[in-house]
C-alpha cells in the first residue's frame, strides 16, 4: 500500500468531549479545500508552539476525509496536555499528517491487537475501517441492526470470515471508555473477540484481572498463523515481545507502536 505524503493542515475543533477524568476525545473539521487521506494506524504531529511538537494517532474512520478524531490523555500534564486542556470548540489547530507505517498487513493471518491505555486509538480506527471493508469481519446480524457500520457492507457480495481479536489493558474501572463499542462488535460480527483486563480493579470487578499480556498467551495458540499488533507503553511492548519470541513467533509477524 502506498502511503500518502504528509501535508500541513489547519483544522478547527468541532467537538471536544471528556471521556474520563484525564481522557478527551477531540474531533477536527478540515477546511473545504482539504481532504485528509490516512491509513488506519497512522498519526499526526500537532504543532503545540513554534518549537514543540506532539504526536497523536487518529482514532476515526478514515473514510470521513473532511474530519478526523484523536484521543488525548492529559495525565502527563506536559505541553501537549496543557495545549488541549486550553483548547475549546472553534479553536484552530495545525498538524502535519499522515505519518507513520503502523498499519494492518493485507494477509489472511489472524489479527491480534494488543493495547494499553490510549494505545487503543489506532485500533479503533482499524476496526472502523475493517468493518466497512468487510475483508476481515463478517456481519452475523442483518445490516440494519449494525450500530457500528453502514449499508456499504452490502456492496461486497463475497465476504470471508477471518479471526480478529482485541485485547485492552487498563488499571481501574474508571479508566474505561469505548468499552461498549467493542462489546457491541462481539455480538454483531463473526470472528471478532474482545478482552478487557484491569490490573488494579475494585472488588466489584468480575472481568479479567492482571497484565493484558498474560491473557493473550492464554487465549492465542496458533502462533504460526497470527500477526500481533502492539500499541501502548514500553513495558507492555517489551513484555509481549519477549513472550512472543519464547513461542518462536517470527519478527515479521509482530508490529509495534510505542505510545509512551
Amino acid at each position: 500500500m502506498n502511503l500518502k505524503k504528509p501535508e500541513h493542515y489547519e483544522a478547527i475543533i468541532s467537538e471536544k468531549n471528556q471521556l474520563m477524568s484525564t481522557i478527551y476525545h477531540v474531533r477536527f473539521s478540515l477546511p473545504s479545500s482539504k481532504e485528509l487521506l490516512f491509513t488506519p494506524g497512522q498519526y499526526a504531529t500537532v504543532m503545540i508552539d513554534s518549537k514543540t511538537r506532539r504526536q497523536y494517532s487518529f482514532c476515526s474512520d478514515p473514510h470521513h476525509t473532511k474530519e478526523c478524531e484523536m484521543v488525548i490523555d492529559v495525565a502527563p500534564m506536559g505541553p501537549g496536555s496543557k495545549f488541549f486542556l486550553e483548547k475549546r470548540v472553534g479553536d484552530r489547530v495545525v498538524f502535519l499528517a499522515p505519518l507513520g507505517t503502523f498499519r494492518l498487513a493485507d494477509t489472511p493471518m489472524k489479527k491480534v491487537l494488543i493495547a494499553t491505555g490510549t494505545g487503543i486509538a489506532p485500533f479503533r480506527s482499524m476496526l472502523l475501517n475493517e468493518v466497512l471493508r468487510s475483508s476481515f469481519l463478517v456481519p452475523s446480524k442483518g445490516y440494519d441492526e449494525l450500530s457500528f457500520t453502514t449499508k456499504e457492507l452490502t456492496k461486497n457480495k463475497e465476504l470471508t470470515t477471518r479471526n480478529f481479536s482485541l485485547y485492552w489493558g487498563l488499571r481501574h474501572e474508571e479508566d474505561m471508555y469505548w468499552d461498549k463499542e467493542f462489546q457491541d462488535l462481539v455480538g454483531q460480527l463473526v470472528g471478532f473477540q474482545y478482552f478487557m483486563s484491569l490490573s488494579k480493579p475494585s472488588e466489584k470487578w468480575t472481568g479479567l484481572v492482571g497484565h493484558v499480556t498474560d491473557h493473550v498467551l492464554k487465549q492465542e495458540h496458533n502462533w504460526e498463523m497470527t500477526e500481533f499488533y502492539l500499541c501502548g507503553n514500553r513495558s507492555m511492548i517489551d513484555e509481549m515481545m519477549q513472550k512472543l519470541s519464547a513461542h518462536n513467533v517470527k519478527k515479521e509477524q509482530i508490529k509495534t507502536d510505542l505510545f509512551y
